[in-house]
C-alpha cells in the first residue's frame, strides 16, 4: 500500500508531530460507531510503531496501517488539507473516504 501526501497536507501533520520522529497510524475508527464493519477513516500520531503495523510508502511523513485495517482501504491512497482547515481528504483511485478526517495526538496517552 502506498499513500501520496500534498505539501499542503505535509506541513500540516509535520507541525503537528514537532521535533519528535513519531509515526502517523491511518485507522478505520470503530469505536461508538455500533459494530466493526461501521467506522470512519482517522489518523493518530503515535509514540512507536507496534508489531500489528505495516508501513504504508510515502513520499514524506512516516505512514503506518495496523494489518487488520488495511482491509477498509485501497492500494493507492491520496491525502490532502485545506490551508485554513484543520482536517484531512483522504481518497482512494475509485472512492472518497472523507473530507473531514481528523488527526489524532495518541503520543499523551501512552504516558
Amino acid at each position: 500500500m502506498n499513500i501520496q501526501i500534498s505539501e499542503r497536507a505535509e506541513r500540516f501533520l509535520r507541525q503537528k508531530i514537532g521535533s519528535k520522529s513519531s509515526p502517523v497510524r491511518l485507522v478505520f475508527d470503530s469505536e461508538g460507531c455500533g459494530c466493526g464493519v461501521n467506522g470512519i477513516p482517522a489518523l493518530w500520531i503515535l509514540p512507536a510503531q507496534d508489531e500489528h503495523d505495516i508501513i504504508l510508502h510515502s513520499n514524506g511523513v512516516p505512514f503506518l496501517i495496523n494489518r487488520i485495517h488495511a482491509v477498509y482501504f485501497e492500494e493507492h491512497l491520496y491525502l490532502d488539507s485545506e490551508e485554513t482547515y484543520p482536517s484531512f481528504r483522504l481518497s482512494g483511485d475509485s472512492q472518497l473516504y472523507g473530507q473531514n478526517i481528523r488527526l489524532l495526538d495518541k503520543r499523551e496517552d501512552e504516558s
